[in-house]
C-alpha cells in the first residue's frame, strides 16, 4: 500500500455492511483465511487510539466482521490505507492559549446515527471533546439498546458525552 493512490474518506458515504455479505461457502472462507484481517484491525485500532480519532467509526465497524471477513470487508480495509496514506499530516495538535474570557478552551461534538446497523437496528453515536483545537476525548459505537426515534438516539448520545465531560 506504500505506493497507492491517496483518497480523501476512509469509507463511501452511505455505503452499508452486513453479516449477510460474510462468506457461507466454504471455498470463500478458505480464501479468506490467508489474509490478516484481524491483525490489520488491530493495528489501525492503536493507530485510532493514539493519533487518528478519524478512522474511530469505520474501523469500529470493521472489527464486527473479524471472525469472518469477507473480500469487500478486505477491500474496504484497503481503502482506509488509502486515506490513511493521503493523510499522512493529519494527526492530533495542540495549539493557541485560552482567551481572556475563558480559562479553558474546550469545544464537544455529539452526532447519532439513527438505526445505521442494518442486522440489529442499533444506532452509531459518537462525540469528540477538543482542547485548545486538539482532540483529547473521544468515542464512535453502537449504541446498547435500539431507539425508537432519531431524538432518542440523540438525546442517548448527548447524555454519554455530559458523563465524559463530567
Amino acid at each position: 500500500m506504500q505506493d497507492c493512490k491517496p483518497i480523501s474518506t476512509p469509507i463511501l458515504v452511505g455505503f452499508k455492511l452486513s453479516i449477510e455479505q460474510c462468506p457461507k461457502i466454504q471455498e470463500d472462507i478458505e480464501d479468506m483465511s490467508h489474509v490478516p484481517y484481524a491483525s490489520i484491525v488491530g493495528s489501525l485500532m492503536y493507530a485510532m487510539v493514539y493519533t487518528r480519532p478519524d478512522i474511530a467509526h469505520v474501523v469500529g465497524v470493521m472489527r464486527t466482521y473479524m471472525s469472518n471477513p469477507r473480500k469487500e470487508h478486505w477491500n474496504i480495509m484497503k481503502r482506509i490505507f488509502k486515506y490513511l496514506h493521503g493523510t499522512l499530516d493529519f494527526g492530533i495538535y495542540y495549539q493557541g492559549r485560552p482567551s481572556q474570557n475563558r480559562i479553558v478552551d474546550v469545544q464537544d461534538f455529539v452526532d447519532a446515527e439513527w438505526a445505521r446497523d442494518i442486522d440489529c437496528q442499533r444506532s452509531t453515536s459518537g462525540y469528540v471533546f477538543n482542547l485548545f483545537g486538539g482532540v483529547v476525548s473521544w468515542m464512535s459505537k453502537r449504541q446498547e439498546f435500539v431507539a425508537l426515534s432519531s431524538i432518542e438516539v440523540e438525546y442517548m448520545e448527548a447524555i454519554h458525552a455530559c458523563k465524559e465531560a463530567v
